[in-house]
């Protein structure tokens, strides 16, 4: 009996281009259409209903809904080269005067440089930058800019002499403890940003939030299926596309990584407001943890 039940199981192994439902391979749905109902021991072949405007399979499938059409987000400085159809994804590329310098696929274009008095020596590509024409520097102008730049640095570097020699007074003077170079230090501590993850959002748009993980290397499939996994629902899709990258990134370096990552992508604003929230936390962390070596010091002494 078992052995019969066995030959069974191998006759089952569906071919390409079926599925397996319960007892019998079913031929999967087409493009452009989605599975209704499994097949029958009559009909071999699913009951497929076709994908309605703004939906898509690009592939055979067994799925039980279409894909979402993908947006070209004009805010990244995207437009539609191809419109979704009932069998194809939206396809996006960079807006007139627009070039994309990361790699594929292209989280947001950036503007294309003008030069001055359109000096151009080669235009502005899909993936290229403009590049402008070098102008020629007269001796004089060359002698007069190395001149400030070595008066530049002179300041500089007697300025920080004497920033050298107030720095080493200031224990001596004002008791500078050893809190305050920490903080000198480091500027963007370590912080478990998973449970800050909604008050950082709430300063971020989505389209803010999708150009931040794209910048990241996260995937268009898990962008697109996280949105459709929370769809009406704006703030659910923010949190979860954020707690994506963070898994992925780790804890380890990631509060400087999304605040760089922000100014790089002209939100200084949105980073601002972040660091500003979180400052908050992470200094009234130090202050408590500073007081707890403090008393623990103490103690020690006085023992």
């Amino acid at each position: 009996m078992s052995i019969k039940k066995n030959i069974s199981k191998r006759e089952l192994e569906c071919e390409e281009g079926e599925y397996h439902a319960e007892t019998m391979c079913c031929k999967m749905c087409a493009p452009g259409s989605f599975k209704h109902a499994d097949c029958t021991k009559t009909n071999k072949t699913a009951v497929c209903d076709p994908c309605t405007e703004g939906t898509y399979t690009e592939q055979d499938n067994a799925l039980l809904e279409c894909m979402r059409c993908r947006s070209c987000d004009t805010i990244l400085g995207f437009e539609v080269e191809k419109h979704c159809t009932t069998t194809h994804n939206t396809k996006c590329r960079c807006a007139q005067h627009h070039f994309c310098n990361s790699s594929e696929p292209c989280g947001h274009c950036d503007p294309c440089s003008k030069c001055e008095n359109d000096a151009i020596e080669k235009e502005c590509t899909q993936t290229t930058d403009t590049i402008c024409k070098r102008k020629a520097i007269l001796h004089t102008e060359l002698t007069t800019l190395l001149i400030i730049i070595i008066l530049l640095l002179v300041g500089w570097a007697s300025s920080a002499q004497q920033q050298h020699r107030k720095t080493n007074q200031l224990p001596r003077k004002t008791g500078l403890t050893r809190k305050s170079t920490t903080d000198i230090l480091f500027i963007f501590p370590d912080v478990d940003l998973s449970i800050h993850i909604p008050a950082i959002v709430e300063e971020m748009t989505l389209s803010q939030v999708k150009a931040f993980v794209r910048n990241r290397e996260i995937s268009e499939t898990a962008i697109e299926q996280t949105l459709q996994d929370n769809l009406n629902d704006s703030v659910e899709q923010k949190i979860k596309l954020f707690h994506i990258w963070y898994q992925h990134h780790g804890m380890k370096g990631a509060y400087g990584s999304l605040i760089s990552s922000l100014r790089e992508l002209k939100m200084r604003a949105v980073a601002d407001k972040i660091e500003k929230k979180l400052n908050v936390v992470t200094c009234s962390t130090q202050e408590k943890d500073w007081e707890g070596f403090t008393i623990k010091k103490s103690n020690h002494t006085v023992v």
